[in-house]
């Protein structure tokens, strides 16, 4: 399924795929302040014929979940930015992860990304947001290594819901 306009320049990081561009752009325009910009509504109401909204909250909302339990301040590059900076990878992988069910891979992002008293709310953020997107046919393909599966302080990292 084409998206249109892709949010990351033409020609630069779309090895992850046009889901991930989409989720990347919106997520740069949300860092940035421009929430509901024209591009990001009509990339999504592409993307998400009948289900733009409410695709559109679903990421919201696990975007709110992340930056509740973030261990950091993430690294998002401004809009229209070329490569993906490793914040950005890691979100994606992570949803990649909660889309094939590899709990392995998600149990080492969600130990990479957030707090461990938080972590089962990013999870079921981030399972709800990759079935709203496999429900569309957005498949997100994430071929970067995990992050070390106990970045949080040698306690294992719990990911099921």
């Amino acid at each position: 399924m084409s998206l249109g306009s892709h949010n990351l320049r033409d020609g630069e990081d779309t090895a992850l795929g046009p889901g991930a561009a989409l989720l990347i752009g919106t997520l740069r325009r949300i860092a940035a302040g421009r929430e509901c910009a024209a591009l990001s509504r009509r990339d999504f109401a592409m993307a998400f014929p009948g289900d733009a909204d409410e695709v559109f909250v679903t990421f919201r909302a696990f975007l709110q979940s992340l930056a509740h339990a973030g261990r950091r301040k993430l690294r998002v590059a401004p809009p229209g930015s070329g490569r993906a900076t490793p914040d950005e990878t890691s979100i994606i992988a992570l949803i990649a992860a909660a889309q094939t069910g590899d709990a392995a891979r998600l149990d080492a992002h969600l130990c990479w990304l957030a707090r461990g008293e938080a972590q089962l709310l990013v999870a079921v953020m981030a399972r709800a947001l990759a079935t709203a997107l496999g429900v569309h046919g957005q498949w997100l393909r994430s071929d970067e290594a995990p992050p070390p599966a106990r970045a949080s302080g040698g306690k294992p990292c719990l990911s099921r819901c």
